[in-house]
């Protein structure tokens, strides 16, 4: 059963205004967590908002919990929607003690209960040592886990949490994700964050949203959305990626790097142009006696454990492509991933793809 549902959430913030959230619709699990990814001003803090009921949408409606709390100009107020919010900045009280933050939102627990609700929460957060301080003497991580245990004591359906992980360096980042996800999980709370940054969403979510100038463009699992990208705009989002302009043949594909045999479940016709879709990580080295598809170095990025290479077509006759290709793009490039780490501009490279897959060469490229 779906803990929340949104049905054509749209929101504007002037008449004369492009609206901010635009006709958005989707519906959670109980459990799961969902990222919410975008640019900014792509409208995922809006959206937010609008679930917290900090504002109030233009049209569409919301469902928690199988209880209608927004419908037309009806909204249900954001203190009576059984959620928890952790915000950017964290805002806790500087002058209670941890154990005092956490306990804040349980005023209508009887004493007992609402000292064993804090307790739990604490011991779970991994706080104890830390009950009877204040928030100025913990680290950013510490005060990061406060925010999240008082969000979470009141037990809300619904966990909201506005980039969580923003003002936290990167090693203390890669922990603190861990720490929220694994707490959450364990007491199976249903969750949306904001982030615009695509390693907390790939961390942390089950499934991720993306927003682009108010529309939600895909919502998809991690891996689908890396691997399968409904568009250019979401493929770029989550990593380099190429899109190679070719020609279909009755064997393979003609392309400005080189020829490459058809795939199996290839549904063009001869002639037509398509776009050959991979990431760097999806193509491989070869030597001079294998086949392969070749280009020329133009740049080269040192990044620790690989080499990322930016390689343009040569229009050599090397690979074959030059009197075969003339209709395609001369200025072609595209980058691959190599762990050879002795290349420079000019070099010739060799490779081959190990995946790709074939995209109409009109199909949407928002």
């Amino acid at each position: 059963m779906a803990i929340i549902i949104l049905d054509n959430l749209s929101k504007k913030y002037r008449s004369g205004d492009k609206y901010a959230v635009d006709s958005v619709g989707f519906s959670l699990e109980k459990g799961e967590i969902l990222a919410l990814v975008g640019e900014s001003g792509s409208g995922k803090t809006t959206l937010l908002r609008l679930i917290a009921g900090l504002e109030h949408p233009d049209k569409g409606s919301i469902v928690l919990g199988g209880n209608t709390i927004v419908n037309g100009n009806k909204s249900l107020r954001p203190n009576k929607r059984n959620m928890g919010m952790v915000f950017q900045d964290y805002a806790l009280f500087p002058h209670l003690t941890i154990y005092e933050n956490v306990s804040f939102g349980l005023k209508g627990l009887k004493k007992d209960e609402a000292h064993k609700r804090v307790i739990e929460t604490i011991e779970l957060t991994g706080l104890e040592e830390n009950i009877k301080k204040y928030p100025h003497q913990l680290s950013g991580g510490q005060q990061q886990r406060v925010a999240l245990a008082r969000a979470l004591a009141p037990r809300p359906e619904l966990l909201l949490m506005d980039e969580p992980f923003s003002n936290l360096d990167t090693i203390l980042r890669d922990q603190v994700r861990e720490e929220v996800r694994q707490i959450i999980k364990t007491l199976g709370i249903t969750a949306i964050l904001v982030t615009h940054d695509t390693r907390d969403a790939f961390a942390t979510a089950d499934k991720i949203a993306v927003m682009w100038h108010g529309k939600l463009l895909q919502l998809d699992t991690p891996n689908a959305l890396y691997n399968n990208p409904n568009s250019t705009y979401v493929a770029e989002l989550f990593g380099k990626s190429n899109n190679l302009e070719a020609i279909v043949e009755d064997d393979g594909f003609n392309t400005p790097f080189g020829f490459i045999e058809r795939h199996p479940n290839c549904p063009f016709t001869n002639k037509e142009k398509v776009n050959l879709f991979f990431r760097a990580e999806e193509t491989a080295l070869c030597e001079a006696e294998e086949p392969q598809l070749c280009g020329m170095v133009e740049k080269c990025i040192y990044l620790g454990d690989h080499m990322q290479l930016r390689v343009c077509c040569r229009r050599c006759t090397e690979c074959g492509s030059a009197d075969a290709c003339k209709s395609l793009d001369s200025s072609a490039r595209i980058l691959l991933k190599s762990p050879v780490k002795s290349w420079k501009p000019g070099d010739t490279v060799r490779f081959k793809l190990k995946n790709f897959k074939i995209k109409d060469v009109n199909s949407s490229q928002e």
